[in-house]
């Protein structure tokens, strides 16, 4: 998979960077941790501005990154013609457009418009420049090249009261989106449904002319999309271990179903809402105003495939192993995987329910948020409902176990519904264990803080104990294992004694122990 670092401090920008190069095998990355990407000069003339930020920008890179002659990446700048308040070759507030909008609000623009003819037409443009590999630069004779478009509109008429879109946070309530309507347009571009966003979208231009390039220097290649009666394996065949989908209500038993099958069979359970929740977090990062619930009730509408994809991506990584996946909550989300799985393991689609009397006891005993209530309850269930969970219980109404009983009732229920399915499956330990083993500086950290007993630590302090440790324990496997155990032992005494063996064959299994 061909990288491509993006070099900005704006999340937002980097997640429209993903959604326009969706269509090719690429994957867009940050910069590596090294401070500032570059030093971006106020100044108003453009050519200046950009050749001293990418010149910035290569020398930092060239210092903090491995074989930086090697790999690319780009920076991009975007800037706003005010038609009206531009004149003599001076554009305002041209590249300056991010300190003017910090310094100008819509009522001192507009006033500033009236005043002068109120010329409302705007001219939004994106210039992309790109780092070229030393190979590249021998060829083209440059260092980097650069891309451009840009789209005409108008400076709003009103103020539009609208929220941040969180599945694409680029069309937002903070840049200057928020007051450019595009030409044959009524609202602002950040309104826009997301269809309509990107033909107006002024950075999608000089994207595409830098995907062409790298298309054109054999560095990229397009997604081969699946074509429609192409011959296909007989997947009417079991070839993998059945997969199963569990769906439901809150408190209805998903979990404790796939729970089950983790320890019965050796399933590997994916929980769909980790997925949103990393989308969540990727998108908006970690103290957006949005709640969790309103981003996912959102997404699902413009783009429901927004956790399919990723499971179906870890899928691939861990290939045919049992696995179970539970918190789909969409029609929608059930049809992308069936459209998008193309695996070879079948697999079925499962619904659990109880009655809402049942399952808000559960939800009241188990407290897993700490703070539970009636209420809260209902609005999570209505969340749900909002977001297709009851039209998806009612298509698979006949895929339905009922958990009203005991553990023991509901677990036979599932085993006599799909006795089939588990013909082949025995209590046994995954596979995937061998496939995921961590590596050398996960368990070094892993370790380190289980040996320590510690607690909560910065990066520095876990650093520091990590080096402690090995310094400690690295001689020899068996200063290891003994340390594990003693500590074990300690914390432990009333527990069933660890097994010695298990332990000392995964200490062979650490690449870094002599």
């Amino acid at each position: 998979m061909f990288e491509l670092t993006f070099i900005t401090s704006s999340r937002a920008k980097r997640e429209h960077a993903k959604h326009l190069c969706r269509d090719h095998l690429l994957v867009i990355r940050d910069k590596r941790n090294y401070g500032k990407g570059y030093e971006e000069p106020r100044i108003r003339e453009r050519e200046t501005l950009l050749t001293q930020s990418i010149e910035d920008a290569l020398e930092r890179w060239r210092k903090n990154v491995s074989k930086p002659d090697e790999k690319f990446f780009f920076i991009e700048d975007t800037s706003v013609i005010f038609h009206g308040l531009s004149q003599n070759g001076e554009e305002i507030p041209g590249v300056d457009i991010k300190y003017w909008m910090r310094e100008n609000s819509f009522e001192s623009i507009d006033s500033i418009l009236k005043e002068r003819g109120n010329d409302r037409r705007v001219t939004v443009r994106s210039d992309v420049l790109l780092t070229l590999t030393s190979e590249l630069e021998k060829t083209t004779g440059e260092k980097f090249v650069r891309f451009t478009s840009s789209v005409n509109g108008a400076f709003v008429e009103r103020k539009f009261k609208f929220s941040m879109n969180p599945v694409y946070p680029w069309l937002d309530d903070k840049t200057f989106n928020k007051w450019f309507v595009p030409d044959d347009c009524l609202v602002p571009i950040s309104m826009l449904p997301i269809e309509e966003a990107d033909h107006y979208d002024f950075r999608a231009g000089a994207f595409r002319e830098m995907l062409c390039y790298l298309e054109d220097h054999g560095q990229l290649k397009r997604k081969i999309e699946i074509v429609t009666g192409a011959p296909v394996d007989q997947v009417e065949f079991p070839f993998g271990p059945y997969y199963f989908i569990i769906c439901g209500p809150t408190c209805a038993g998903k979990t404790t179903l796939a729970e089950y099958m983790v320890g019965q069979y050796g399933y590997y359970h994916i929980e769909a809402s980790d997925f949103m929740y990393l989308s969540y977090h990727q998108k908006l990062g970690v103290e957006s105003s949005i709640g969790i619930s309103e981003f996912a009730k959102k997404a699902l509408v413009d783009k429901p495939d927004i956790v399919v994809e990723k499971i179906i991506k870890h899928l691939e990584l861990i290939g045919a192993v049992p696995v179970v996946i539970t918190g789909l909550r969409a029609k929608e989300e059930v049809a992308c995987f069936q459209s998008a799985y193309k695996g070879v393991c079948p697999y079925e689609v499962i619904v659990v329910n109880a009655s809402e009397s049942i399952r808000l006891n559960r939800y009241l005993h188990r407290n897993r948020c700490g703070s539970v209530s009636e209420l809260k309850f209902a609005n999570d269930c209505k969340t749900q409902n909002e977001m297709g969970l009851r039209d998806l219980m009612d298509d698979l109404s006949d895929n339905m176990i009922e958990n009203e009983g005991t553990f023991d009732d509901f677990y036979h229920a599932f085993q006599a519904k799909y006795k089939t399915e588990l013909v082949n499956m025995r209590p046994h330990i995954s596979d995937l264990v061998s496939k995921t083993v961590p590596r050398a500086l996960e368990d070094a950290i892993l370790l380190a803080l289980f040996i320590n007993n510690s607690g909560f630590l910065t990066t520095a302090e876990i650093a520091k104990l990590i080096n402690v440790t090995w310094s400690r324990v690295l001689l020899h496997p068996v200063k290891l294992l003994f340390s594990i155990l003693s500590t074990v032992s300690q914390n432990h005494s009333d527990t069933c004694s660890p097994d010695m063996n298990a332990i000392a064959n995964r200490c062979k299994t650490w690449k870094y122990i002599p």
